[in-house]
């Protein structure tokens, strides 16, 4: 009986709990809208279906209104014509199929008591739809699987976009990214900060993005390179991913 009691205690608790979490999420989160970037197409800065990539934008106020903070979701990565074929249909691969809006909550929150440091920054969250971390540039598309892997011209068209809406002022820039926008920000934080102007104060923070070397996630991650032909990456990079790879497999 006593058990019973404890048991129907504890579901009483838990339920409290998480009606309690859903109530803070709920104050804390708002709805912002989608906005594809203008003339992306035709600088062939697409998502790998072709269509125009795009981002959530809330704009700053009072003292953040000259702060930026432009935060990459994450999604994993495609590595083959087959995973990357079946990402194009998803919105992790087109434009299409991205909600029309979408939740701004924690770091992208505007609540002063939840998000202290950022709430009143612009805030940007870049929505993640190339399949290799906006790495990837290869010109030629191939007729058949209709794939584009350009990703690092997608990261130059957002940012080129951004600075048309004040952030070619900004006096501190964060740029962020969470699990493969985690790796996006390692990745592109020099290219960032060669973007932003010389006197704007630029921090790069990766949520999640950084990932340990172990062998399948490597024999993965090389195709991904591959594939997008992920010119960040330095040639002795590249030549270390393959040899553990091949050192991985004997």
């Amino acid at each position: 009986m006593v058990k019973k009691s404890m048991v129907g205690f504890m579901d009483n608790v838990v339920g409290v709990v998480v009606v309690l979490i859903m109530v803070v999420v709920a104050v804390d989160a708002f709805s912002v809208d989608l906005t594809l970037v203008q003339g992306a197409v035709a600088k062939g800065a697409v998502c790998l279906d072709g269509s125009p990539p795009g981002y959530h934008f809330d704009k700053g106020f009072g003292t953040g209104v000259d702060n930026w903070i432009v935060h990459v979701e994450g999604g994993a990565w495609c590595n083959n014509v087959t995973t990357c074929s079946a990402r194009k249909k998803t919105r992790l691969g087109s434009s299409n199929y991205m909600d029309k809006k979408t939740t701004f909550s924690g770091i992208l929150g505007n609540n002063k008591e939840r998000n202290p440091d950022f709430y009143n920054w612009n805030r940007i969250k870049v929505r993640y739809c190339d399949g290799a971390s906006f790495t990837g540039d290869v010109e030629v598309v191939n007729p058949v699987d209709k794939l584009y892997f350009r990703g690092q011209r997608v990261f130059r068209a957002v940012i080129s976009e951004l600075f048309t809406k004040g952030m070619i002022n900004a006096k501190q820039a964060l740029f962020s990214g969470c699990s493969a926008g985690g790796l996006t920000a390692i990745l592109n934080c020099e290219n960032f900060r060669a973007l932003m102007p010389k006197t704007t104060k630029v921090k790069c923070l990766a949520d999640a993005g950084f990932f340990i070397d172990g062998y399948c996630l490597i024999n993965f991650f090389v195709n991904v390179i591959f594939i997008s032909k992920c010119f960040l990456l330095d040639p002795t990079c590249e030549a270390l991913l393959c040899c553990a790879v091949l050192k991985a497999s004997d």
